[in-house]
Protein backbone atom coordinates (compact mmCIF):
# COMPACT_ATOMS: atom_id res chain seq x y z
CA UNK A 1 0.00 0.00 0.00
CA UNK A 2 1.80 3.05 -1.25
CA UNK A 3 1.94 6.03 1.42
CA UNK A 4 -1.44 8.06 1.09
CA UNK A 5 0.59 11.46 0.90
CA UNK A 6 2.85 10.23 -1.59
CA UNK A 7 6.17 9.62 1.19
CA UNK A 8 7.87 6.76 2.82
CA UNK A 9 5.31 3.73 2.76
CA UNK A 10 7.28 2.57 5.70
CA UNK A 11 7.06 5.48 7.92
CA UNK A 12 3.34 5.94 7.60
CA UNK A 13 3.36 2.15 8.08
CA UNK A 14 5.42 2.81 11.42
CA UNK A 15 3.04 5.76 12.33
CA UNK A 16 0.19 3.61 11.57
CA UNK A 17 1.14 0.64 13.18
CA UNK A 18 2.03 2.64 16.69
CA UNK A 19 -1.22 4.43 16.94
CA UNK A 20 -2.89 1.03 16.56
CA UNK A 21 -1.09 -1.09 19.20
CA UNK A 22 -1.23 1.86 21.48
CA UNK A 23 -4.53 2.20 21.22
CA UNK A 24 -5.06 -1.46 21.59
CA UNK A 25 -2.45 -1.65 24.71
CA UNK A 26 -5.04 1.45 26.14
CA UNK A 27 -8.22 -1.03 25.64
CA UNK A 28 -6.20 -3.77 27.14
CA UNK A 29 -5.44 -1.59 30.24
CA UNK A 30 -8.74 -0.78 30.52
CA UNK A 31 -9.74 -4.35 29.93
CA UNK A 32 -7.63 -5.15 33.20
CA UNK A 33 -9.41 -2.74 34.94
CA UNK A 34 -13.07 -4.23 34.41
CA UNK A 35 -11.51 -7.14 34.82
CA UNK A 36 -10.11 -6.18 38.16
CA UNK A 37 -13.60 -4.17 39.21
CA UNK A 38 -15.64 -7.49 38.24
CA UNK A 39 -13.59 -10.25 40.42
CA UNK A 40 -13.04 -7.47 43.26
CA UNK A 41 -9.05 -7.72 42.59
CA UNK A 42 -7.08 -4.17 43.96
CA UNK A 43 -3.96 -4.29 42.07
CA UNK A 44 -2.57 -3.10 45.28
CA UNK A 45 -2.62 -4.23 48.77
CA UNK A 46 -3.32 -0.72 49.97
CA UNK A 47 -5.96 -0.29 47.81
CA UNK A 48 -8.50 -2.35 49.82
CA UNK A 49 -7.67 0.08 52.91
CA UNK A 50 -7.83 3.46 51.26
CA UNK A 51 -11.01 5.19 51.52
CA UNK A 52 -10.60 7.40 48.81
CA UNK A 53 -9.47 4.93 46.25
CA UNK A 54 -12.59 2.41 47.75
CA UNK A 55 -14.87 5.23 46.70
CA UNK A 56 -13.31 5.76 43.00
CA UNK A 57 -12.81 2.16 42.58
CA UNK A 58 -16.82 2.04 43.23
CA UNK A 59 -17.50 4.75 40.61
CA UNK A 60 -14.98 3.09 38.06
CA UNK A 61 -16.57 0.01 38.88
CA UNK A 62 -19.95 1.34 37.97
CA UNK A 63 -18.99 2.91 34.78
CA UNK A 64 -16.93 -0.32 33.72
CA UNK A 65 -18.13 -3.55 34.85
CA UNK A 66 -21.51 -4.00 33.44
CA UNK A 67 -22.26 -6.87 31.18
CA UNK A 68 -21.11 -10.35 31.07
CA UNK A 69 -18.26 -11.55 33.45
CA UNK A 70 -14.74 -10.79 32.00
CA UNK A 71 -11.91 -13.03 32.14
CA UNK A 72 -9.89 -12.92 35.35
CA UNK A 73 -7.41 -10.28 35.90
CA UNK A 74 -4.30 -12.44 35.57
CA UNK A 75 -5.44 -13.10 32.17
CA UNK A 76 -5.99 -10.11 30.89
CA UNK A 77 -2.57 -8.90 33.00
CA UNK A 78 -0.57 -11.25 30.68
CA UNK A 79 -2.12 -10.25 27.36
CA UNK A 80 -0.75 -6.81 28.52
CA UNK A 81 2.42 -8.23 29.41
CA UNK A 82 2.76 -10.10 26.12
CA UNK A 83 2.40 -6.85 23.71
CA UNK A 84 5.03 -5.10 26.12
CA UNK A 85 7.22 -7.83 25.54
CA UNK A 86 7.08 -8.37 21.54
CA UNK A 87 5.20 -5.15 20.46
CA UNK A 88 8.01 -2.35 21.14
CA UNK A 89 10.86 -4.59 19.76
CA UNK A 90 9.23 -4.90 16.39
CA UNK A 91 8.54 -1.04 16.20
CA UNK A 92 12.15 -0.71 17.30
CA UNK A 93 13.73 -2.73 14.18
CA UNK A 94 10.98 -0.76 12.37
CA UNK A 95 12.40 2.45 13.14
CA UNK A 96 16.07 1.34 12.60
CA UNK A 97 15.17 -0.11 9.08
CA UNK A 98 13.50 3.35 8.46
CA UNK A 99 16.89 4.20 9.27
CA UNK A 100 18.53 2.08 6.83
CA UNK A 101 18.04 3.63 3.47
CA UNK A 102 16.18 1.30 0.60
CA UNK A 103 18.93 0.02 -1.50
CA UNK A 104 21.26 -1.11 1.52
CA UNK A 105 20.83 -4.64 1.21
CA UNK A 106 17.73 -5.93 2.78
CA UNK A 107 17.06 -8.60 0.25
CA UNK A 108 16.10 -6.07 -2.17
CA UNK A 109 12.77 -5.04 -0.14
CA UNK A 110 11.59 -1.77 -0.96
CA UNK A 111 10.05 0.32 2.01
CA UNK A 112 6.79 -0.65 0.82
CA UNK A 113 6.45 -3.89 0.92
CA UNK A 114 8.75 -3.84 4.70
CA UNK A 115 5.76 -1.71 5.19
CA UNK A 116 3.04 -4.88 4.37
CA UNK A 117 4.98 -6.61 6.99
CA UNK A 118 4.10 -4.27 9.56
CA UNK A 119 0.92 -4.00 8.37
CA UNK A 120 0.98 -8.20 9.14
CA UNK A 121 2.20 -7.82 12.23
CA UNK A 122 -0.17 -5.60 13.49
CA UNK A 123 -3.01 -7.25 12.26
CA UNK A 124 -1.57 -10.42 13.92
CA UNK A 125 -1.35 -9.02 17.17
CA UNK A 126 -4.92 -7.94 16.57
CA UNK A 127 -5.90 -11.06 15.76
CA UNK A 128 -3.79 -12.92 18.44
CA UNK A 129 -5.23 -10.12 21.33
CA UNK A 130 -8.91 -11.57 20.30
CA UNK A 131 -7.62 -15.25 20.51
CA UNK A 132 -5.71 -14.97 23.86
CA UNK A 133 -8.72 -13.03 25.58
CA UNK A 134 -11.30 -15.38 24.20
CA UNK A 135 -8.69 -18.63 25.19
CA UNK A 136 -9.30 -20.04 22.20
CA UNK A 137 -6.36 -23.04 20.95
CA UNK A 138 -4.84 -23.72 19.05
CA UNK A 139 -5.24 -20.33 17.11
CA UNK A 140 -3.87 -17.84 19.88
CA UNK A 141 -1.14 -20.40 19.45
CA UNK A 142 -0.91 -20.19 15.74
CA UNK A 143 -1.24 -16.67 15.41
CA UNK A 144 1.43 -16.07 17.85
CA UNK A 145 4.04 -18.33 15.89
CA UNK A 146 2.88 -16.49 12.73
CA UNK A 147 4.38 -13.42 14.31
CA UNK A 148 6.94 -14.34 15.33
CA UNK A 149 7.69 -15.66 11.88
CA UNK A 150 7.21 -12.04 10.57
CA UNK A 151 9.41 -10.54 13.57
CA UNK A 152 12.21 -12.83 12.33
CA UNK A 153 12.08 -12.07 8.98
CA UNK A 154 12.12 -8.63 9.74
CA UNK A 155 15.30 -9.09 11.64
CA UNK A 156 16.47 -10.74 9.08
CA UNK A 157 16.10 -8.54 6.21
CA UNK A 158 17.27 -6.07 8.83
CA UNK A 159 20.76 -7.80 9.16
CA UNK A 160 21.05 -7.79 5.52
CA UNK A 161 21.28 -4.15 5.64
CA UNK A 162 24.79 -1.97 5.20
CA UNK A 163 24.59 1.13 6.39
CA UNK A 164 27.67 3.38 5.73
CA UNK A 165 26.94 5.18 9.20
CA UNK A 166 28.46 2.91 11.90
CA UNK A 167 26.10 4.67 14.59
CA UNK A 168 23.09 3.67 12.11
CA UNK A 169 24.24 0.26 11.27
CA UNK A 170 24.86 -0.39 15.17
CA UNK A 171 20.99 0.79 15.67
CA UNK A 172 20.15 -2.02 13.16
CA UNK A 173 21.72 -4.41 13.83
CA UNK A 174 21.27 -4.34 17.36
CA UNK A 175 17.97 -3.92 17.37
CA UNK A 176 17.93 -6.88 14.84
CA UNK A 177 19.45 -9.44 17.28
CA UNK A 178 17.50 -8.37 20.39
CA UNK A 179 14.29 -8.90 18.36
CA UNK A 180 15.57 -12.27 17.18
CA UNK A 181 17.12 -12.99 20.86
CA UNK A 182 13.28 -12.17 21.97
CA UNK A 183 11.82 -14.81 19.79
CA UNK A 184 14.38 -16.71 21.07
CA UNK A 185 13.75 -17.00 24.22
CA UNK A 186 9.34 -17.28 23.85
CA UNK A 187 10.23 -20.65 22.25
CA UNK A 188 12.64 -21.54 24.60
CA UNK A 189 10.35 -20.34 27.90
CA UNK A 190 7.94 -22.88 26.04
CA UNK A 191 10.17 -25.48 25.48
CA UNK A 192 10.84 -25.86 29.15
CA UNK A 193 7.06 -25.86 30.11
CA UNK A 194 6.73 -28.75 27.76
Amino acid sequence: MPASDGGDPLVEAFIIAATLMGLKLLVVHVWTVRARCQHDDEAQPEDKTNRGFQLISKVVGAVLAHGPMSKPPELVERLAKNAAENEPFFMLVTLALIRAPAGTGRFGMSNEELANIVYAFVALRFVHAFFFLLAIQPFRTITWLVSAGVMITQAVVALDCSVADPLAYAFVTGTALLHLKLVLVHVWTVRARC
